[in-house]
């Protein structure tokens, strides 16, 4: 584990790698989008009820007989959480350009302008720094150089959650009626069936989730980040889904065991697990909110 103050290292030297093992419990209905049209007609046919439209507007995501939070709607969550922090306590982090819009300042958001791969800040040590966007003309002469606009690979690596039961059994058994507002571009348009409304097929409250987060070279920081994340998510403030707004996506997040691994040679150095690691939790944690003092 790296002292404070020093920095942890990059991918030239792997001394430990690290296992989050974890789970989610959806505290309202948890409703991610499904990733073809079919889903619709499957999900319907799971239900075995007569909708009041042809098939319902929105369904789960699902993998492999299981509902799925994706890798990618993890980590871009505790991003921006984690961010959103660091920012408030005065520390220098970016915006990814990728995501600003077009004529929005980053210094005017409390950010500096995205980092590049070489001169990453805090976070994009941990998440890793975006691409960056060019004209084809930058292209060839970053090709020219032997530089390059694409990002470089954070510490953190995110597996997806995947709920413990099949999507029948988390399925809710009555779908949900939602007022579809047109002038609301994030609402859905119900085109089909009598009045604009839609109805909503979610996984229900108290479905479980497990997966993993894995790390090289975590500091103390890093770990106590997660945990961070894991406090506030037992107030209700970690969401995933869509319809946040409206009901939707609160989970409860719990860190079931942390595991460091001696990289070379391969060997497991230490599981942390019950007391030993709330004790371990609570240090890193520690060393986060020392990051979270105003500078």
């Amino acid at each position: 584990m790296a002292e404070k103050g020093e920095k942890v290292d990059g991918f030239h030297r792997l001394s430990t790698l690290w296992k989050i093992d974890y789970e989610v419990e959806a505290l309202e209905p948890l409703l991610t989008g499904a990733a073809y049209e079919e889903a619709k007609e499957d999900v319907s046919d799971l239900l075995g009820k007569e909708l009041p439209k042809t098939e319902p507007d929105a369904v789960p995501l699902f993998i492999e007989d299981r509902a799925v939070i994706t890798g990618n709607a993890v980590k871009g969550v505790f991003r921006h959480i984690i961010s959103a922090q660091l920012t408030e306590a005065g520390q220098k982090v970016c915006v990814q350009e990728i995501k600003l819009r077009k004529g929005v300042n980053a210094q005017k958001l409390g950010r500096i302008e995205s980092c590049e791969p070489d001169n990453p800040c805090q976070v994009c040590k941990w998440f890793g720094t975006g691409g960056r966007r060019s004209s084809r003309k930058q292209d060839s002469d970053e090709q020219d150089s032997g530089r390059s606009s694409s990002g470089r690979q954070g510490a953190l690596y995110f597996s997806m959650l995947v709920s413990r039961e099949s999507i029948k059994d988390v399925l809710m058994k009555e779908p949900i009626p939602m007022v579809a507002l047109s002038e609301d571009t994030n609402a859905m348009i119900a085109g089909r069936g009598e009045g604009r409304f839609a109805v909503l097929v979610a996984v229900k409250k108290g479905t479980i989730f497990s997966g993993w987060i894995t790390g090289d070279n975590l500091d103390e920081a890093a770990i106590g980040a997660i945990k961070e994340i894991q406090d506030i998510s037992e107030k209700g403030f970690l969401k995933f889904g869509g319809f946040k707004t409206r009901g939707f996506g609160s989970v409860k997040m719990r860190v079931k065991s942390v595991e460091k691994y001696r990289a070379a040679p391969f060997s497991l150095e230490k599981k942390y697990e019950g007391e030993e690691l709330a004790d371990f939790l609570k240090i890193c944690q520690e060393a986060y909110h020392r990051l979270l003092t105003k500078v």
